[in-house]
């Protein structure tokens, strides 16, 4: 589903310091809303996670770059009870919600361009969600 920002304010990102913070999505008919999650680590600031959510609570995806690996649950539809290495996405199963992880090579809809930068990785998350027409990054160190 096509999506959009709810509001135009500026995206915040930082390189080096953690962060934090949620920012709404609407479809694009404004039928649907939804919230993306940006977070740094606080102790490993490599780690970055990026995510989406439908009604609040319900993950439908989650990108983790430089975090631990994650194993699947023994009666996963893909995978099942393999560990997955960071970096990986968590995508919503029907049974599992975001339980189940995949390796960024087994989704073919996402296009990393370049994996060693986290805003270009940020950008390639919004594109795999459908997100269009982001509002303008304010980096910070």
């Amino acid at each position: 589903m096509t999506k959009e920002f709810a509001e135009a304010d500026l995206l915040e990102f930082s390189n080096t310091q953690p962060m934090r913070y949620q920012r709404a999505l609407v479809s694009l008919d404004r039928r649907e809303r939804f919230l993306l999650d940006v977070e740094r680590g606080r102790r490993k600031r490599t780690r970055l996670r990026y995510q989406t959510r439908g009604r609040e609570v319900i993950v439908l995806a989650r990108f983790e770059i430089d975090g631990p690996d994650h194993i699947n649950p023994p009666t996963a539809p893909h995978r099942p009870g393999e560990r997955i290495p960071c970096p990986h996405m968590h995508l919503y199963v029907e049974g599992f919600e975001d339980r189940v992880a995949f390796a960024i090579t087994e989704v073919p809809e996402l296009r990393v361009t370049d994996g060693n930068n986290g805003l270009a990785l940020l950008e390639d998350f919004l594109r795999f969600c459908g997100v269009q027409h982001w509002p303008a990054f304010q980096l910070s160190v």
